[in-house]
């Protein structure tokens, strides 16, 4: 029982770490994104426009900028538009730290007597050492699946509202995917520990 609350809760700890890593990705992408719509202006008669960008990884972070300068060609003018984004490594990090201990623990975990391909494709929670915890499996997989069947369209139409969201949580489809893995997850836990206790 201590093997499957442990690898639940991990699996959980895992997607939500790599949901708000991805999330942080595409909230840097956008804002490059905004940033370049803001400073674009077409070539029009009697104007230069170049655009020169840099990426840089430092302390803070991954840099992105941007510049656009513009040259009005009668009056010799040039005005010059920045774009400059930074991308946080922590989700990143903190996934990183997270998974390495993790997979530690479940390669010590699991049974090592059997072929390569066995060993590698099983999860520590399918690893049952009696009849008994072969029919819990069997309980929790069906509970797991059964919440996918209604998660799952639940998620799905609360996609309506993504448009609105748009410009606030770009990364809303990703905490969507990570909530449709998360509950059956957590249902599969929960329901294997139940019936473990029976």
């Amino acid at each position: 029982m201590k093997r499957v609350l442990i690898e639940t809760i991990c699996s959980v700890i895992f997607y939500v770490l790599l949901a708000v890593a991805v999330s942080s990705t595409i909230h840097t992408m956008k804002e490059i994104d905004d940033g370049y719509e803001a400073i674009a202006v077409d070539d029009v008669l009697g104007k230069s426009v170049g655009v020169s960008t840099e990426m840089t990884i430092g302390s803070s972070g991954i840099n992105f900028e941007a510049v656009q300068e513009v040259t009005d060609e009668e009056s010799g003018e040039t005005a010059f538009e920045t774009v400059n984004v930074s991308m946080s490594p922590i989700p990143w990090l903190l996934l990183f730290i997270f998974t390495i201990p993790w997979m530690i623990y479940s390669y010590k975990t699991r049974d090592r007597s059997r072929s390569f391909n066995a060993f590698a494709m099983n999860m520590t929670e399918f690893q049952e050492s009696d009849e008994r915890e072969i029919q819990i499996t069997r309980s929790a997989t069906k509970a797991a699946y059964k919440s996918v069947g209604v998660a799952v369209p639940l998620l799905i139409a609360t996609m309506v509202i993504q448009p609105f969201l748009w410009d606030t949580l770009p990364a809303y489809p990703v905490y969507l995917l990570a909530a449709a893995i998360i509950i059956p997850t957590f249902v599969y836990g929960l329901v294997w520990i139940k019936e473990y206790k029976r």
